[in-house]
């Protein structure tokens, strides 16, 4: 896929992506019971979480398991991500950075 992934072992998150289990590290969703979060219903939460806050591993998975649509469309949706998100997110997925809205707390 990339490079940076040879760094972790995608062998051991792809068996915890087929395993049925919330895939992604438990700790970025403190605020929210793990088990009461649907992949698909609450799709922007994640991709917002994962990709302000996400391990390599979650990007990862993030991106085994939506795809690059599902995530820009998530992306001109979100209200909440930061400044380095949003030039991250632009360089990654040839996005324009006005698609994109920089949360208030930012200004």
């Amino acid at each position: 896929m990339f490079d940076y992934f040879k760094l972790i072992d995608t062998d051991q998150l792809n068996i915890k992506l087929g395993s049925g289990d919330f895939p992604f590290s438990q700790q970025l969703f403190w605020d929210s019971p793990i088990e009461n979060i649907d992949l698909q219903k609450h799709k922007r939460y994640i991709v917002e979480r994962v990709l302000t806050r996400g391990f390599t591993a979650d990007f990862y998975l993030l991106l085994k398991i939506y795809t690059t649509d599902e995530i820009k469309e998530a992306l001109c949706r979100s209200k909440s991500l930061d400044p380095k998100t949003i030039h991250f997110c632009s360089w990654f997925f040839n996005l324009p950075k006005q698609d994109m809205h920089v949360s208030p707390f930012y200004y």
